[in-house]
């Protein structure tokens, strides 16, 4: 395979995108890392334990985690889920009382840990505390409906005004892992890995061969290889950029190859595509009895002329040429179109010299 040879061609051109796309994923991955991850990740980069900062310490808006071994009741709920109290301490290391709204989801398990709790407070036995819920969540203010109900709780219980006093002004609100899974952060987590993964694969595949699986596939049609290709175009009767014509095919030697047998166009015609805001690009239509229809784009008129002609020069039957009849011919009366490319009767010229009579021919007979 010569340094020349269009598979070489087509397979740089194939790396090159490759690299492109996985320089592409990765540039991705890492805006993504560091302009979204962070603030959409808060539930999974939480590290403080909420039941080990003192009351003091908890900031609005903040996401912790936790695992409480202790719960001591619940006084309101809600349709989604129970706001408890749980001990924690204050700066002082003085007993203290956190709001932790917890999901429905955990009521079952939450219960378990009230009774182990009081099973605790009687026997001080810390192997009782062998049930726990594993927390991620944020800190809120108390809100004054909450407050409400606390207080309506404490004076059901008559509880004196020391206790209510160590009631943290501020509450932890868990939020359950399916909806952690289900939020942004989860979608982002996603999206990095699959970009990660896509880069990796591009890069791996930079050398691999495969790609040029569907060229092989469509030259096994005509019994060639990319040996075969590369002989025919050796050297290309004509060659603009990555648009090669051979005497028997037309290729496009790009990332995605285009291989045209000459043989199979009926009808080719330059036409110039105007575009809004840009240069008009110039394309080389080539309409094959296949019903195909190929354009080969350039950015000089005279590219697609030659490019163009050359291709008639080998196929002089195909008709050249816009023609609005073409078009109804191609698309309404295909057979008819096809009779006028292949099936033309070939005219013995007019100014042809007549045989020349023989020895008898003429003479009278005795």
């Amino acid at each position: 395979m010569s340094n020349n040879s269009v598979t070489k061609k087509i397979m740089r051109a194939k790396r090159t995108s490759k690299l492109i796309g996985a320089i592409a994923c990765f540039i991705f991955v890492l805006l993504i890392a560091v302009g979204l991850l962070p603030e959409h990740t808060k539930y999974y980069l939480a590290r403080e334990n909420i039941f080990a900062i003192p009351t003091n310490d908890y900031k609005i808006d903040k996401y912790y985690r936790g695992k409480t071994y202790s719960l001591y009741d619940w006084f309101a709920e809600n349709s989604e889920g129970k706001f408890y109290l749980a001990p924690v301490e204050n700066e002082d290391g003085q007993a203290a009382y956190l709001i932790v709204y917890i999901p429905n989801k955990y009521e079952r398990k939450a219960e378990d840990i009230m009774q182990q709790t009081y099973r605790y407070l009687d026997s001080e036995d810390e192997s009782e505390l062998k049930e726990s819920i594993n927390c991620r969540g944020y800190v809120t203010e108390v809100n004054a409906k909450t407050s409400q109900y606390l207080n309506e709780y404490f004076d059901m219980g008559n509880v004196p005004q020391s206790v209510r006093n160590s009631v943290c002004n501020k509450m932890f609100v868990m939020v359950p892992l399916s909806k952690v899974v289900l939020s942004e952060s989860s979608f982002f987590v996603l999206l990095e890995l699959i970009l990660l993964v896509a880069g990796i694969f591009l890069l791996l595949s930079m050398f691999s061969k495969k790609g040029l699986n569907p060229l092989k596939e469509r030259l096994s049609r005509e019994s060639m290889s990319l040996e075969d290709l590369d002989s025919e175009f050796d050297p290309p009767v004509l060659n603009i950029g990555n648009f090669y014509v051979s005497d028997k095919h037309v290729l496009d030697a790009s990332m995605n190859p285009r291989v045209i047998t000459i043989a199979d166009i009926v009808w080719i015609y330059p036409h110039k595509q105007n575009q809004v805001n840009s240069a008009p690009i110039y394309n080389s239509v080539f309409m094959t009895r296949h019903h195909e229809c190929l354009k080969f784009a350039f950015k000089e008129q005279s590219q697609s002329e030659l490019f163009c002609k050359a291709v008639h020069d080998r196929h002089p039957e195909a008709l050249y040429g816009y023609v609005i009849e073409n078009t109804n011919l191609y698309y309404k009366h295909f057979n008819e179109l096809i009779d006028q490319v292949y099936n033309q009767e070939k005219e013995v010229p007019q100014d042809a010299p007549a045989d020349e009579p023989t020895e008898n021919e003429g003479s009278d007979e005795v």
